[in-house]
């Protein structure tokens, strides 16, 4: 295992390397000078332009503009953005916010999710299978911002069990629906995965030996059957920890949540590609550090895998 995980490790430069050039590519070689409209109605003064194209570095070639981005990532410096305010200090704020709030809709997917779904899978064709289909179903059809607005209303503004919006300071007991809604089609998608993997794996031989050896069906289920139907659940778990923190726009929006997702949306919109670029790239380390450790989590839930 010890070996496997530094390979896995040393696999992850190279392609932290690549990702991170095309991005820190791409967004610059977009249409449209990102300092050009910066001056109101009236063009900006080409002395303006190429002063601000030299500070952050544009009037060089493409590799070393991205030795200098790498550079000043490995050292923690993310510069300053096109209004000059550290970029460190923009996402220090909302970071951690979107992490929370990433965390716990994750852990309604794992929770409400599995759960709904070994449930189903273990009563397949029964009273509660068919409740789980059909919610699941629901969830799927209705997009995320209408069930972000739904909740919003019956429960902020309806009943007043919570509060419409989220205040600056981001508890956790004020996330608990804003993460609940960014969860809603994911945890769907868990619940319904779940089950095809448990009816599936119910067919299998070693539950079949494992039955005809006298075992406990809490011990069958929770032992053999649960850890081996998990392998396809946690792959896509793990995939959406990134997702979560980057797609949380919609949600960070309608409950006024200030995040990752709110910021990086003003940063696109406003050409403001000294955010866009340090984001994505901290989001593509997230996705690299969950998919090892998914693939390292394979051995631990299934014993016929071995890293040798």
């Amino acid at each position: 295992m010890g070996r496997y995980a530094i390979r896995r490790l040393l696999q992850l430069i190279p392609v932290l390397l690549g990702t991170t050039f095309l991005i820190n590519y791409m967004v610059w070689q977009l249409p449209g000078d990102p300092f050009a409209g910066r001056c109101g109605q009236r063009p900006c003064p080409d002395a303006y332009v190429n002063a601000m194209r030299s500070q952050f570095g544009l009037d060089q070639p493409v590799l070393i503009q991205y030795w200098h981005f790498l550079t000043n990532m490995l050292t923690g410096n993310l510069g300053v953005d096109f209004n000059q305010v550290p970029v460190s200090t923009t996402l220090g704020a909302a970071w951690p916010i979107t992490i929370r709030l990433a965390l716990m809709a994750v852990a309604f997917e794992a929770v409400i999710g599995i759960g709904a779904g070994v449930l189903s899978g273990l009563k397949r064709g029964g009273f509660t299978d068919n409740i789980v289909t059909i919610s699941t179903l629901i969830l799927l059809s209705l997009p995320v911002f209408v069930t972000g607005y739904l909740l919003q209303w019956m429960l902020g503004v309806q009943l007043h069990v919570v509060e419409p919006t989220v205040s600056p300071e981001a508890p956790i007991d004020e996330l608990i629906v804003p993460a609940l809604v960014l969860a809603s089609l994911n945890m769907a998608f868990t619940a319904r995965l779940t089950r095809t993997s448990i009816v599936e794996n119910l067919r299998a031989d070693y539950v079949r030996t494992a039955v005809a050896k006298g075992l406990t069906n809490r011990r069958v289920v929770g032992i053999h059957l649960l850890r081996n139907s998990l392998i396809p659940v946690l792959t896509f778990l793990g995939t959406e920890v990134g997702s979560l923190m980057s797609g949380a726009i919609i949600t960070e929006g309608i409950f006024n949540i200030n995040g990752i997702g709110g910021i990086l949306w003003r940063a696109i919109t406003g050409q403001d590609y000294t955010i866009v670029v340090p984001v994505t790239s901290l989001l593509v380390l997230v996705y690299l550090v969950s998919n090892l450790l998914v693939d390292l989590l394979y051995g631990v839930l299934d014993p016929r895998i071995r890293y040798e």
